[in-house]
């Protein structure tokens, strides 16, 4: 036991530490990673020179330009005319889709690691980077993925880390996060604050060896010890599943970007799924939760009709119904159903009998949904 408090033994832990930020510095391997990395790497080339405290010059290094620093909260504003600040606001907007045309930026900060704990906090996630890529023969997979939540969460986070998992049914026991291209799904849990902005998070995060994780599972850390992270879908995530006993290890919040959606955006969001007779194949939302039971988990047919239920209790809206579904179910499942309840329709109406089918299927993340215009 005295080997473990020896002073050498602490020594040698800051000697780590201090090793590990100068190889993973942000305008080296981890921007590399990223879809927009590169773009980074050259922004921040020219300014690691001006950095004077090499304590804290991974964290700093990477911001260019006229900045802001917001010393009660520890971040810095990025001026607009930044080369980081266009490439961060570009992808943000191009990830909106459609809402980008009506989507305001109106500040984007970063983190600048200015306290003792923040750098420790940094020196944590580059250490805990080493160790995954060491594990999963030498790349870490380390990618850029967005967060949404209020103002007052996201402070929360900057000066605590992550205090709960996210609070979405589907996944309990983790955070999920999106890809940097597709911010849209962070717009719902991004709440406004009192002046109408909202607040997204862009964090660097750890993904490791990920593994399909099925929404409703309740699965509560990675299956085996081969696996680190979770996705919804291995060959193109919408999800990125971080267990809450590695949150605050494997994410590290980086920048802040806010914004305003102008409200002819936010009411083209709820009537984007009008209400009328379909006219494409569909079937009754019980008939649809009978179905789903025969191919899906207990817990995430519980949840459908969870939604289903506060969908007629007004609590959430049509559309809301619907994305929740598709995303629990699997657009691919989806139209396969609907698909078989036509043509039973169709055998019923020219007198043949119809047996029960079975309903097979390989892949259930699709793009397209039969289910669009039928709950």
């Amino acid at each position: 036991m005295e080997n473990f408090v020896k002073p050498q033994f602490f020594s040698f832990l800051r000697e780590e530490a201090a090793a590990a930020v100068q190889r993973y510095s942000p305008h080296h391997k981890f921007m590399a990673h990223s879809g927009f990395g590169n773009q980074f790497a050259e922004s921040t080339s020219s300014s690691a020179d001006d950095v004077q405290d090499p304590e804290v010059s991974d964290s700093e290094s990477s911001v260019v330009g006229s900045v802001h620093e917001e010393r009660s909260s520890g971040l810095m504003r990025i001026d607009e005319g930044d080369k980081i600040y266009g490439i961060i606001s570009n992808k943000f907007l191009s990830g909106l889709g459609c809402f980008g045309l009506s989507t305001e930026i109106t500040a984007i900060h970063k983190e600048t690691c200015s306290s003792f704990i923040k750098q420790a906090k940094l020196q944590s996630f580059l250490i805990f980077s080493k160790a995954v890529e060491k594990n999963c023969g030498g790349n870490a997979n380390v990618k850029y993925a967005w967060f949404g939540a209020s103002k007052d969460e996201i402070n929360n986070i900057f000066s605590h880390g992550f205090s709960h998992p996210s609070n979405n049914g589907a996944y309990s026991q983790a955070i999920c996060l999106s890809p940097d291209d597709n911010s849209h799904d962070c717009l719902q849990t991004a709440v406004p604050d009192k002046n109408g902005v909202r607040h997204l998070l862009l964090c660097r995060v750890i993904l490791g060896k990920t593994e399909v994780v099925h929404p409703g599972s309740g699965q509560c850390h990675p299956s085996s010890e081969e696996y680190d992270t979770g996705v919804d879908n291995l060959s193109s995530p919408r999800k990125y599943i971080v267990w809450s006993t590695h949150m605050n290890s494997y994410v590290f919040p980086e920048f802040m970007v806010s914004f305003r959606v102008s409200s002819h955006a936010k009411e083209s969001q709820r009537n984007a799924v009008p209400v009328q007779n379909p006219k494409s194949p569909w079937i009754t939302f019980p008939a649809l939760i009978s179905a789903l039971s025969k191919f899906l988990p207990p817990q995430t047919v519980k949840l459908i009709t969870k939604y289903h239920n506060d969908h007629k209790g007004r609590k959430i809206t049509r559309r809301d119904l619907i994305q929740q579904v598709r995303k629990l179910a699997g657009d691919e499942l989806l139209t396969a159903i609907i698909k078989s309840c036509k043509n039973k329709q169709s055998k019923g109406s020219t007198g043949n009998s119809s047996s029960t089918s079975s309903i097979n299927f390989e892949q259930r993340d699709g793009r397209c949904c039969a289910c669009q215009k039928s709950c």
